[in-house]
């Protein structure tokens, strides 16, 4: 929590320096080294210098499965695995370029600062040149952002894939987008998946986006099932399904329908696949009138929408998915709040707030169970506080998930203003 407000009251400061005022080049560059400079620091003294390993899935995980397919074996043929098939072969060519955990920190790091530069230019694109500029150095000095880095999971890589995807949508170039994202689906996990109706949504040529992304993905697919392994390839979706996280609504329906089984699973499930569904069909009605040309444009808010909308309803939603859509959210911020110091104040609260929660449910041992249980089990005073903690939490999502319906609606009804301006000016100079 304390490299959390470190790393944004470093941001805060940028922002007041002649830093903003650079040409393009050099302001970009300084960007960067904001963000790696201090990650590598911190990964020299956690890793090199104080001998620690990464937590989180790294050693359980990320690590054995690599090592697996060093040793000659093929995922969910010879070795279960919880991620898309294609993980375990990127994590041997990093084990094999390092044999330590670490390896997937550093490329994390590093796998960070691509989707900072990748972001910047989709944002040069789409806003104003202060707002972009802006948003990249709130970006660049996240510290939910800095510690996932330095976590190394793979939330990273599904970022970097949806940053690239938005570029690449922007530019007019919907095959290659795809592409990416048929890469991230094979590389990540079923989450991969989340964005795809949105990257459709609003590209401009929607047929190629698809075929990009679902026929290089079913021909991987295929490739598995010919070597054998059909039969596991189903074990990721499973183990998802199965899993539970705190920050949720559905962590505190639990505790009503917290011991009615399959009952619980049937309601939470349907409660996210219908909050998903409304978010997806809402953004899909409100925008059906914009013209394909300025689809694009609406691309981040729709990423930002749709991951709020996962953080909220999902029963697993680790605070690290958050990196999927880090950069839209602050887009979104930026956008809505006119005061500086506001959007600066609540930015740094919240990456703090992203950090420290999947710390105390860990450390106050709420893990084990579902928020129910650990009442019953005798949780009381930290579990309350605990709650309370979500609960302001859930609160930033949901006023972040505002900001982002709002500026759909302002930017929509100005896109329909500007056409029928030009529509009655056409007209008038054809009389």
């Amino acid at each position: 929590m304390a490299l959390a407000l470190a790393d944004g009251l470093l941001g805060a400061w940028v922002l007041r320096t002649s830093s903003m005022e650079l040409p393009e080049g050099p302001f970009v560059r300084r960007a960067v080294a904001l963000q790696i400079i201090p990650a590598l620091l911190l990964f020299a003294g956690l890793y090199l210098l104080g001998h620690q390993e990464p937590t989180s899935d790294v050693p359980g995980y990320y690590v054995p499965a690599a090592r697996s397919v060093l040793a000659g074996q093929v995922p969910f043929r010879d070795f279960t695995l919880s991620y898309a098939p294609l993980f375990a072969y990127i994590g041997a060519a990093l084990v094999f370029f390092w044999n330590s955990g670490k390896v997937f920190a550093l490329f994390a790091i590093v796998l960070n600062a691509v989707t900072l530069v990748l972001w910047h230019s989709t944002a040069k694109a789409f806003f104003d040149r202060s707002t972009a500029r802006q948003c990249t150095i709130l970006f660049a000095t996240s510290g939910h952002v800095l510690v996932q880095g330095l976590l190394g999971t793979n939330q990273t890589w599904i970022g970097t894939a949806l940053a690239a995807s938005t570029l690449l949508i922007a530019r007019d170039r919907g095959v290659a987008a795809g592409l990416v994202q048929a890469a991230a689906a094979c590389a990540t996990k079923v989450l991969a998946h989340l964005f795809w109706p949105v990257l459709w949504m609003f590209a401009r040529r929607r047929t190629g986006v698809v075929l990009g992304a679902v026929l290089p993905t079913i021909a991987t697919y295929g490739v598995f099932v010919a070597l054998g392994a059909g039969p596991g390839l189903l074990y990721p979706l499973r183990y998802e399904s199965e899993q539970i996280s705190s920050g949720n609504i559905p962590y505190l329906l639990d505790l009503v329908l917290g011991g009615s089984g399959a009952a619980e699973r049937f309601i939470v499930d349907s409660l996210t696949l219908l909050a998903l569904g409304a978010a997806l069909g809402w953004l899909f009605w409100r925008t059906r009138t914009v013209s394909a040309s300025k689809r694009p444009m609406l691309l981040p808010a729709g990423l930002a929408l749709t991951g709020l909308i996962l953080m909220l309803f999902s029963k697993k939603s680790f605070t690290g998915y958050m990196v999927f859509v880090m950069y839209p959210i602050v887009l979104m911020l930026i956008a809505g709040l006119a005061r500086r110091r506001a959007r600066v104040g609540f930015l740094i609260g919240f990456n703090a707030l992203l950090v420290a929660e999947p710390s105390l449910w860990f450390h106050l041992n709420g893990w084990s169970g579902g928020l129910r249980s650990w009442l019953a089990a005798g949780g009381g005073t930290s579990a309350a506080g605990f709650v309370c903690v979500d609960l302001v939490l859930l609160a930033c999502y949901v006023y972040l998930a505002w900001l982002s319906v709002r500026w759909v609606q302002s930017t929509v009804d100005g896109a329909i203003a500007d056409r029928k301006a030009s529509q009655s000016a056409t007209a008038c100079s054809l009389v």
